[in-house]
């Protein structure tokens, strides 16, 4: 089934930014983090969700466009099902009193927000920008890496989703 129609009504315009990438290259298996859902309050490790298409991306509530990225992958989870495409949204460095009015929010959201304590996974990522995106392939590997957000990302994001979906799980996924 073709996911690009449905993702791409999903799209909106907005401002984009434009910083040298870091993190995990393009190819490579993505490291395993460790986050907490803020809503169930359960660890979860990104390797547990292998086999599906995941979306990483690490914003805070204070960031004006992660705010305007995040209703864009609720759209994108709800179009595409959760047994093919989970999307982490993790909080950096937000303060505890966000992260419980974002608590609050979230429980009615299909994309899973996620902690960081010790900031361990946007380490792991080499985050110092936000909103920085990053799609892992049902393999594993990293596919995709989006640095700020804009009309340009999001349509490298609709076109990243599809090609995932598209790619055959191999034996053993």
């Amino acid at each position: 089934m073709k996911y690009g129609l449905c993702l791409s009504l999903i799209l909106f315009s907005a401002s984009s930014t434009a910083a040298p990438l870091t993190g995990p290259a393009v190819g490579t298996i993505a490291p395993d983090i460790k986050v907490r859902n803020l809503v169930t309050w359960e660890d979860v490790t990104l390797s547990s969700q292998r086999g599906k298409v995941v979306i990483l991306t690490f914003w805070a509530s204070w960031c004006g466009p992660c705010k305007r990225e995040l209703p864009i992958l609720e759209g994108a989870q709800r179009a595409v099902g959760k047994d093919k495409l989970v999307v982490f949204a993790v909080s950096y460095k937000d303060k505890p009193e966000a992260l419980a009015a974002i608590k609050k929010l979230a429980s009615n959201w299909q994309i899973n927000v996620m902690t960081d304590p010790n900031e361990r996974a946007s380490r792991q990522y080499s985050i110092s920008s936000i909103p920085h995106l990053f799609m892992i392939g049902r393999d594993g590997k990293i596919i995709a890496n989006h640095l700020g957000y804009g009309d340009r990302t999001m349509d490298e994001l609709v076109a990243d989703i599809n090609a995932a979906l598209a790619e055959p799980l191999s034996e053993g996924q």
